[in-house]
């Protein structure tokens, strides 16, 4: 019996995180339509041989609600079906006192949360027909713990108000959607990333020792530690793990 190829979508999969999952999902040999604004992004992912044609690149922008439209009525136009619905793209501002106008107030909401909300809720018919449907999204420590500005000494580079709000917003509609969905036979979780910060043009040591000397493990995250949770998640043996948060912070959290 030949097996049925998975389908899987997945926002902001030109990214670090989005990336890994990308890899995973090559190695489960998904197809997957991989919703990306950036075509150069994508052009320097399809260079990959091991790629081959199992990726399919839809333009998409979370701020953007026709061209969010239009992703979605391709999706449904291209499949009877889908296995796995992965919200990793987010859009925000940073800054512990940002100034917000009504129009950048919905513009980040809209990024850090409605985009993925929509999305998700407007392909789960598809997703409801799949054997054993999965939805992961990816959260943020801030969606769940207080911002401690100090860490970030005179960079002024923590996230926004709105980027917390939204992401405890993601956080409880994973758990919303695991009890609703749970008679569908899908599962929906959530990924929060502890510290894996971008390396600057300058890199701030000092900025750097900030951080670790707040996380147990006293070091920040390299984007292969959570390679085993995305694989985890992502396994097909991973039945019974919903409505939760993954978390994978050096134990910063717990602190």
């Amino acid at each position: 019996m030949i097996e049925e190829t998975k389908i899987a979508i997945l926002s902001g999969g030109t990214g670090r995180i989005g990336g890994l999952f990308l890899n995973e999902l090559i190695k489960l040999n998904y197809k997957i339509y991989l919703l990306s604004r950036s075509k150069e992004k994508f052009n320097n992912v399809k260079k990959n041989k091991k790629f081959n044609n199992r990726i399919i690149r839809i333009n998409f922008d979370l701020l953007n609600e026709k061209i969010i439209k239009s992703a979605i009525k391709k999706i449904n136009r291209d499949n009877k079906k889908i296995d796995c619905i992965i919200n990793c793209a987010s859009s925000s501002y940073r800054g512990k006192s940002f100034s917000y106008n009504f129009k950048k107030l919905n513009e980040e909401m809209m990024g850090v949360f409605n985009s993925s909300f929509y999305l998700t809720e407007k392909l789960l018919p598809l997703l409801r027909k799949s054997s054993f449907g999965k939805i992961i999204n990816v959260g943020s420590l801030w969606g769940m713990n207080s911002v401690n500005f100090s860490t970030y000494l005179d960079l002024d580079i923590g996230p926004s108000a709105i980027t917390s709000s939204g992401k405890a917003a993601l956080m409880q509609y994973t758990k919303y959607l695991s009890s609703r969905e749970a008679e569908n036979n899908i599962t929906a979780n959530n990924l929060v990333p502890g510290w894996f910060p971008r390396k600057g043009k300058v890199e701030r040591k000092d900025y750097i020792k900030s951080i670790n000397s707040k996380i147990p493990l006293n070091r920040i995250g390299k984007l292969d530690d959570l390679k085993s949770a995305i694989s985890f998640l992502l396994s097909s043996e991973n039945k019974y793990f919903t409505g939760q948060n993954l978390i994978v912070d050096g134990g910063f959290s717990i602190i």
